[in-house]
């Protein structure tokens, strides 16, 4: 039997253009950069809806596309709609939701969080540069880092399927996902052990010294 989540989205639209599609029980949040001219809004939103209503059409009712792994469908659906590969890539986190529980799959710099109870787990960390240098044991302070992404869809340079992050989370009536695209935030709501209840109302709150980005989407039953 096909789990029906509760989604509650969270757009800040003022920054870098983020968008979100939801429909059967899969959903994506997604983002175009377009390189050398990256202010141009109109072409980041439409190339990022483009892109989002492809892929939620393949994995939900395109019976061609049904066998195929979910990071195959973002890389060949990102080859297909960006006609700039030189300068226009795309970053994104689409959720699935199977039998079994959700499957989530992420390229950039989203950070996806699991609220089980009390305890709060890192499923997928972001493909960034904060993220390399804390693996490498090395810390930054500088919050620009964790914007800056490793991996994007669609580049001339961009990843391959084996790249795709991905995380399957068998959702409970105590199970919260959260996926969060600053990393401040993300480390925010780590650093004070943020409960599920206060999980929305934390995010919606949040402020934080320079640009902040809300952007959030958290799935639960």
């Amino acid at each position: 039997m096909m789990i029906e989540p509760v989604e509650k989205i969270i757009l800040e639209t003022r920054l870098r253009v983020w968008v979100a599609c939801s429909a059967g029980g899969s959903g994506i949040l997604a983002h175009a950069m377009v390189g050398k001219h990256d202010g141009d809004y109109m072409e980041s939103r439409g190339t990022a809806l483009a892109f989002a209503h492809s892929v939620l059409y393949k994995i939900g009712l395109s019976s061609s596309h049904k066998d195929l792994p979910t990071p195959q469908i973002l890389v060949n659906t990102a080859a297909e709609v960006i006609n700039d590969p030189e300068h226009v890539y795309l970053l994104c986190t689409i959720w699935r939701c199977l039998p079994e529980g959700v499957e989530i799959c992420s390229v950039g710099t989203n950070s996806v969080l699991v609220f089980e109870g009390d305890s709060i787990r890192e499923v997928i960390t972001p493909h960034s540069v904060s993220a390399i240098l804390q693996s490498q044991g090395r810390q930054s302070n500088d919050p620009k880092y964790g914007m800056y992404t490793t991996h994007a869809l669609g580049h001339r340079n961009g990843c391959s399927m084996e790249d795709v992050r991905i995380a399957r989370i068998p959702l409970l009536s105590t199970t919260t996902i959260a996926i969060i695209a600053d990393r401040r935030l993300a480390d925010d709501i780590i650093q004070h052990a943020v409960s599920q209840n206060e999980l929305p109302s934390f995010i919606e709150s949040w402020d934080s010294p320079g640009k902040r980005i809300r952007t959030s989407v958290l799935i639960s039953l």
